[in-house]
């Protein structure tokens, strides 16, 4: 089906994306000493207050619309994977029409999708902001309407949504912090990457992480870069911190695809990797395992847009939802690299997630 929209809504398709264009996708993407910490950790749930849904109650088939960042990283699209095998299989049927809008981390090309995607009469929106307040309209609006609002992955600076499901962020970044604080003995300069500045969710990882310096006033900042969650990216910004020729003892990274060229950048330099945050992506895992690396992994928590998906059913069959959700923080280090990296997979595959073994292996299988 085509729209008249087609400018904003760049897919635009009944039942989200196929098959064929997740393998596309997957395949193209490739552009977080002597101290004992206890892993794996995990913070409690945190819901917070449960919303009546009474009156957003419809019979299925549901017509959703969707605002995401599109298939730029892996991350983004595993969590499209979790969503589209929501609506498509566990719920199979019960949605209709999804209309899905890629906002490409543009704040401005959001709004208009947002505008657009409400033209369609959606039964209920799913949005993940580029930042806090970019949409805010746009969701207020959907609301206004009698269009349930399901936030997954990024918060929004309202509290007119149904449901935000996602991590605790500033509790990421304060692990990120004990651990470094840890391994450094309390004392040494610290390089700081986080993904894209203005963005909710980085800028609440980053908020943790100084946070969690606090305890530790030997830490020095000696940089803070942002690399897009990007292996060219992050490596690009890693080259220009080495260039200035500051020693860094450890490094905060929020995201193994940065992670990836944060190595590379120190292979280049021929020197040695400092102890260092990444995540579950399998690509992460590969490269800090060949290369000795010394690391905490945090779960990216893709499996969100899956959660979201139940929850978006919960509430369009008039189920109570809690207003706010923060999953379980799940970490681990290079000790157990061999539990979570799959050799049988691509680099694109991250290893915590709610997805069957059918889907995994017929979407990151290497060939």
């Amino acid at each position: 089906m085509v729209s008249t929209t087609e400018k904003r809504v760049t897919t635009l398709v009944r039942d989200c994306m196929s098959r064929r264009d997740f393998i596309k996708a997957v395949g193209v993407v490739g552009g977080a000493a002597g101290v004992t910490l206890i892993l794996p950790t995990k913070a409690p749930s945190a819901p917070t207050g449960m919303v009546d849904t009474s009156k957003y109650k419809k019979n299925p088939p549901w017509k959703a619309g969707r605002s995401g960042m599109g298939e730029v990283n892996s991350w983004q699209v595993i969590a499209t994977l979790h969503f589209t095998y929501g609506v498509q299989t566990k719920y199979k049927g019960m949605f209709g029409d999804v209309f899905y809008a890629a906002a490409k981390f543009d704040p401005a090309k959001q709004v208009g999708d947002l505008e657009d995607i409400l033209t369609h009469n959606i039964d209920i929106l799913f949005c993940q902001p580029v930042t806090g307040g970019n949409c805010v309209a746009q969701i207020e609006q959907a609301m206004a309407k009698g269009i349930p609002v399901i936030l997954p992955g990024a918060r929004a600076y309202t509290d007119k949504y149904v449901s935000y499901l996602d991590r605790d962020n500033p509790g990421v970044g304060r692990i990120y912090a004990e651990y470094i604080g840890k391994k450094l003995g309390g004392k040494g300069n610290v390089a700081i990457m986080m993904g894209l500045a203005g963005n909710t969710y980085a800028e609440d990882v980053l908020r943790g992480v100084r946070e969690g310096m606090v305890k530790y006033p030997g830490l020095k900042e000696v940089g803070l870069v942002y690399g897009a969650w990007s292996p060219v990216q992050g490596k690009t910004a890693m080259q220009g911190l080495l260039a200035k020729g500051v020693k860094i003892d450890g490094i905060i990274n929020d995201g193994g695809n940065m992670g990836i060229g944060i190595v590379d950048a120190y292979l280049d330099a021929k020197q040695p990797i400092p102890p260092m945050c990444g995540d579950d992506g399998n690509g992460w895992l590969r490269k800090a395992k060949e290369n000795k690396v010394t690391f905490l992994a945090v779960q990216g928590g893709a499996e969100q847009y899956l959660d979201a998906v139940d929850t978006a059913v919960k509430a369009l069959r008039g189920e109570p939802v809690a207003k706010n959700v923060l999953a379980d923080i799940i970490t681990f280090d290079e000790r157990d690299v061999e539990k979570y990296y799959r050799p049988d997979l691509n680099d694109q595959y991250w290893t915590i997630n709610k997805l069957p073994e059918n889907l995994i292996a017929a979407t990151y299988k290497k060939k």
